[in-house]
């Protein structure tokens, strides 16, 4: 459910409970046709706008973190990989963060880990990578890889960094 929606059902809910609670004076028309105008001015803002607004507009943000709290990133790296390493099968690996030098060199930021992923002592290929944990680690030295090979690519989950 939206949280324009949930908000729109609270306050017909506590506007129709204070009306029922009013005592009968002469304001009242006054007091029901404002809450009338309040109500109709929030569906009118609903009809207008289909977007989700407030925290849960975030939730499209979910689909592309996993329940560790890693976010995917697509990227075009180097790893090793020996020619035996068939689909399916998963390594061990790790990557040192960028110094300030090489960074530059690169066009990257210094700390990025996803320059080079080394997986075995096979050659190194030039291929998309699906990244799950943070591209610029400066804090670290190495960052630790568990990375699976697809038959579309490669795809590595961070399992800690030191």
């Amino acid at each position: 459910m939206y949280p324009l929606n949930a908000f729109i059902i609270v306050v017909l809910t506590l506007g129709l409970s204070i009306l029922l609670g009013w005592t009968h004076d002469k304001r009242r028309a006054i007091k029901i046709c404002a809450w009338v105008g309040t109500v109709l001015t929030l569906l009118v803002v609903r009809w207008f706008a289909p977007f989700d607004i407030g925290p849960a507009s975030w939730a499209d943000v979910a689909d592309w973190i996993t329940p560790d709290g890693y976010a995917q990133h697509s990227v075009e790296t180097s790893i090793t990989a020996q020619q035996n390493w068939f689909v399916g099968e998963t390594k061990e690996c790790n990557s040192s963060p960028l110094d300030f030098r090489v960074a530059n060199q690169l066009s990257k930021e210094p700390g990025y880990v996803a320059a080079s992923i080394n997986c075995d002592n096979g050659p190194e290929h030039m291929v998309t990578v699906n990244l799950y944990g943070r591209l610029n680690q400066p804090e670290h030295r190495i960052a630790y890889w568990r990375c699976t090979r697809k038959s579309e690519g490669f795809t590595c989950l961070q399992t800690g960094a030191e």
